[in-house]
């Protein structure tokens, strides 16, 4: 999930949470105000029962019922239970039939007005007294208003907060985006710089924020990268001749010197000995200017379309004239049926060089028996197979096979300079590819390549 997503989603929690709080206070509120509006009205209409019930003077009690009936008027399900306090068999009757808990009439007994709700109906308790007389109403009826209104307020706060919930994700998506909107373009940039265009810079949006701080840091760094890979470059390109012309003068002079008539033995042997080291010297030299040339620009050759199945066979072919009796075998068997997944953009010299070396050292360290090349494709790469029979790596040192001057400590008898496989490693690397390794010693070495098709 990217950060823009995360800010976004954060951002519409954090709401969610604010609101949904809200919208619980609001209903406990609300529920809370028309309930206690209800039991008072029900408590009034309870008392008047209960003063009617206390008259001693029955014709006065009509007049009770008549000032309820015009000025009050009944509540739905509304029902009075009168208890004198002597008739305590009715008392017991009205308790099993309403089953409301002791706690209720504790309070009665304290002379505190009891409530009580159960199952959409209303419960007050009120003790009457008169004089020495006292009378205990119980009441009851159901908001049917006050529910309606409840559940009215519930599906508006309910409905309220989806629709908020899509508008704060909605906006937070657009504010996350807007903000992001700077940096997205200097990834932007930053992708289209490579080491050939390494004069590139981003441009500051002119404030002076965060934002022109990391682009002012980008360009500060380009600046370091391009003095250091010209200074690179100026030093492999000068190398590669300075080197290059001695090596050769020594050489030719060897030769001059081998092809004079009459010459002492020790003089022949020093000869053919500066001969050897001279060529030893120079094929050092050029491998390690190829190591350094591919840390930047890839030899300045342009990359193209190619296919990985015949540049393998072109690698065969370099290796057949290298190691005439090589035992090299590709596999077809697993070539993917669509060929747009053998399609590579690449640079085919340098792709060459990097699988001829890993077959190369398969021979090599395999006493040239038996290397299987194999090529097959998944839904993003185009894989390289290489399998050989040879003394493998330990597993100690397997994971060092990549380091230049690197040489595995079973591999005294072979010639080499640790050069070839670090080569092939940075080569593949910038193809964006990349390489398993799988080794076990004394059974043999599976390279697998991974190269992204176009």
């Amino acid at each position: 999930m990217t950060i823009q997503n995360k800010i976004a989603l954060i951002f519409t929690v954090l709401s969610a949470g604010i609101i949904l709080a809200l919208s619980i206070y609001i209903y406990i509120f609300a529920s809370e105000s028309i309930s206690g509006s209800f039991y008072h009205r029900l408590e009034v209409r309870a008392g008047i029962v209960g003063h009617a019930a206390l008259e001693e003077n029955k014709s006065k009690t009509s007049v009770y019922y008549d000032f309820k009936e015009k000025h009050l008027g009944d509540l739905p399900f509304e029902n009075h239970h009168v208890i004198h306090n002597v008739n305590s068999a009715r008392a017991g009757n009205i308790k099993s039939s309403l089953h409301l808990p002791e706690s209720f009439y504790s309070q009665i007994r304290f002379d505190t007005p009891a409530r009580f709700f159960r199952s959409d109906t209303s419960y007050v308790g009120m003790k009457i007294a008169k004089g020495d007389k006292n009378v205990l109403v119980l009441s009851t009826a159901v908001d049917v208003f006050g529910l309606a209104e409840m559940e009215n307020l519930k599906n508006l706060l309910v409905t309220g907060f989806l629709i908020s919930m899509f508008f704060v994700f909605t906006f937070g998506k657009l504010f996350s985006a807007q903000i992001f909107r700077p940096i997205r373009l200097i990834i932007r940039n930053v992708k289209g710089i490579n080491a050939h265009n390494l004069h590139q810079r981003l441009v500051p949006n002119g404030s002076n924020d965060d934002i022109s701080d990391l682009s002012k840091t980008f360009n500060d760094m380009l600046d370091r990268l391009e003095i250091t890979f010209e200074v690179q470059n100026n030093f492999v390109s000068n190398a590669s001749h300075e080197l290059k012309t001695p090596l050769t003068v020594i050489s030719g002079e060897a030769q001059i010197g081998l092809s004079i008539p009459g010459l002492p033995q020790n003089a022949i042997d020093s000869f053919h000995t500066i001969y050897r080291e001279s060529e030893r010297l120079e094929h050092l030299t050029n491998s390690m200017l190829s190591l350094a040339q591919t840390g930047f620009d890839g030899k300045k050759e342009q990359w193209e379309e190619l296919r990985i199945d015949e540049l393998i066979l072109d690698v065969k072919e370099a290796v057949d004239k290298i190691i005439p009796s090589n035992h090299v075998a590709i596999n077809f068997d697993h070539l993917p049926d669509d060929d747009q997944k053998l399609i590579l953009n690449g640079n085919k010299t340098l792709l060459k060089a990097a699988f001829s070396n890993i077959v190369l050292n398969s021979c090599k360290y395999s006493d040239n028996k038996p290397v299987t090349v194999i090529i097959k494709a998944d839904h993003t790469y185009a894989i390289v197979e290489i399998t050989d029979e040879g003394i493998g790596i330990p597993d100690r040192e397997i994971n060092q096979i990549f380091v230049p001057f690197f040489r595995a400590s079973n591999t005294e008898k072979y010639k080499g300079y640790g050069i070839g496989l670090p080569l092939a490693h940075n080569i593949i690397r910038m193809h964006q590819g990349k390489v398993d390794v799988h080794s076990r010693v004394d059974e043999g070495t599976r390279f697998v390549t991974y190269l992204p098709f176009k």
